[in-house]
């Protein structure tokens, strides 16, 4: 149960809140040029427009979003705080009871992680790319920083919609899959691997409960299921431009691994 929680839990909040995280910026950058490593181009045009659009979309410069993780079959549950600011900077706070708290974070040069099932530790290859694509601000629509290649390879039912499934293989020689609601332009989910230090993990991924927020549109639901097990993302409110800066801060188990290398 440990791993299913450690090798979840931070790709679980950084999918759900990658609107939070991008809404800041994400109007200021354009989506991939059209080219053929970026076919999936209109999917992310679509994109900024269905989830606020650019005038919304350049408002913020921070989010800090409140809700809960919960895992339904094993019973447990705890209080999420996640914290966003630009360029990328992401520091992820659950407290489980039974469990203990779990921190994850990235202060724009280090990614970290402290959890009960194996402690402080600084994050290096995949885990690190991983955690430095997700704390980007800009979220998925700063792709030319992190991804190789973007094609949509199908139309297909994910999670009871019709989506184009787009392919995605990364700067450092990843593949995963995002699915995008044909009907709406709204994410729907993705199948990835996420890197742990527990080893790596499929992870699916549905988004959906769309609300609005400060006029951008978040997932307020994420269900994450590894190894058969439902992880429950839900989000009970959002706030832009009140993180303090202070929050991004190595803590000090992290500054003692930083020192050693």
């Amino acid at each position: 149960m440990k791993r299913q929680i450690t090798a979840g839990l931070t790709l679980a909040v950084a999918t759900a809140l990658a609107g939070c995280a991008s809404g800041g910026t994400a109007g200021r950058a354009a989506a991939p040029p059209v080219t053929p490593r970026f076919e999936a181009h209109a999917v992310y045009t679509r994109l900024i427009e269905v989830t606020g659009g650019r005038a919304a979309l350049e408002r913020y410069a921070s989010t800090r979003a409140v809700g809960e993780f919960s895992m339904p079959a094993q019973g447990l549950r705890g209080d999420l705080e996640v914290f966003a600011a630009a360029p990328n900077k992401l520091f992820i706070r659950v407290n489980i009871p039974g469990f203990g708290m779990v921190r994850n974070g990235f202060d724009g040069e280090v990614g970290w992680s402290i959890n009960p099932a194996v402690g402080p530790m600084v994050l290096e290859g995949t885990m690190l790319n991983q955690m430095r694509q997700q704390a980007d601000f800009l979220g998925p629509l700063n792709m030319e920083a992190y991804i190789d290649s973007a094609r949509v390879v199908e139309e297909t039912e994910f999670a009871g919609k019709m989506c184009q499934k787009v392919r995605l293989v990364t700067k450092w020689g990843e593949e995963y899959f995002e699915f995008y609601d044909v009907a709406t332009g709204l994410p729907v989910g993705v199948i990835r691997t996420q890197e742990s230090p527990m080893g790596g993990v499929e992870a699916t991924t549905v988004l959906s409960d769309f609300e609005d927020f400060g006029g951008i549109l978040i997932p307020t639901t994420t269900v994450l299921t590894t190894m058969g097990v439902d992880q429950i993302i839900t989000v009970t409110a959002v706030e832009f431009d009140t993180v303090d800066p202070s929050v991004f801060g190595l803590p000090k188990e992290i500054q003692a691994l930083v020192k050693k290398e």
